[in-house]
């Protein structure tokens, strides 16, 4: 197995033809770390596609610590990893103030580990270890941090602004290391110094996270309508008509949402319901008699 090299950077202290919200590098800076991504991407590569599973989380380690080297180095925070955003996410919120590396790395098949780090705009690393095996059922009402993390993967920032004026992160991931199910959270992020929380009780009913957990491999969304200015999700049904069960939930067509009130996201039933047709009722051309002008 090969192992990466170790990476030295050097910062200058020139004026920067890369300019990246407010902070600025060097040229030299710039082609060091240039180069120190493209010595760590045959890594990432063998991580995400190497074909026996399990030496993957070997190669994820070494990953770990090669970006945690460059991460290490003055103005980081600058530079953007084009090319690394093409094999893991990278996302920020709306004011730029932190960034989330994430990926996720198949161990078995269909089944996953998850990775993160957060590095806010000052360089301050924050690591996030998957705590998720040890998590039989989420509670939500309970907060956990960055060691205690339930490891997903992360596709949105969503900012809102809380009752002190300051923003409020909401970050959307989907986890998929489950026996016989997929969940979907939309959680709050929360900085209190060099640390990191998720959850606080900004959902309806005290919740501190909205969770969806259904049946693996069923289509669900869950995401943020800018049309409507609200959270969309499917609304999930039993095949067997036991909910409980939550291996049998899948979408059944109808969409709900979560709706910022009053500093809280507030539940907003059929946004868009099932069109159930009478007996003997047909489309015509896409469109049903009755409902024509």
């Amino acid at each position: 197995m090969s192992r990466i090299a170790s990476i030295t950077l050097f910062c200058g202290l020139l004026l920067s033809p890369l300019h990246f919200w407010g902070q600025k590098l060097s040229a030299e800076a710039l082609e060091q770390f240039k180069k120190a991504e493209a010595e760590f991407m045959p890594t990432v590569d063998s991580m995400n596609r190497i074909g026996i599973l399990d030496e993957r989380i070997s190669y994820a380690h070494d990953f770990v610590k090669a970006l945690s080297q460059v991460l290490k180095q003055e103005n980081s925070f600058a530079y953007p990893f084009e090319e690394l955003s093409t094999k893991i996410h990278i996302i920020y919120p709306e004011d730029k103030s932190f960034r989330i590396f994430n990926w996720p790395v198949e161990y078995a098949p269909a089944h996953f580990r998850y990775y993160g780090a957060i590095q806010k705009s000052d360089g301050t690393v924050i690591p996030l270890v998957d705590y998720s095996k040890k998590i039989e059922e989420i509670d939500p009402h309970k907060v956990f941090d960055n060691k205690t993390w339930f490891g997903q993967e992360y596709y949105r920032i969503l900012t809102q602004k809380g009752p002190d004026g300051k923003p409020l992160y909401f970050v959307f991931g989907v986890h998929h290391d489950r026996q016989n199910t997929t969940i979907k959270m939309m959680d709050v992020l929360q900085f209190a110094g060099d640390k990191v929380t998720f959850g606080a009780p900004y959902f309806e009913k005290g919740n501190y996270r909205f969770v969806m957990e259904y049946q693996k491999g069923a289509q669900v969304s869950l995401n943020w309508d800018a049309e409507r200015s609200m959270v969309v999700f499917d609304v999930l049904e039993s095949e067997v008509s036991q909910p409980q069960r939550k291996h049998t939930l899948v979408a059944n067509g109808e969409l709900d949402a979560l709706k910022w009130t009053n500093y809280q996201w507030q539940w907003v039933p059929n946004i868009l319901p099932v069109l159930k047709l009478k007996d003997g009722q047909a489309p015509i051309n896409g469109v049903i008699p009755e409902l024509r002008n």
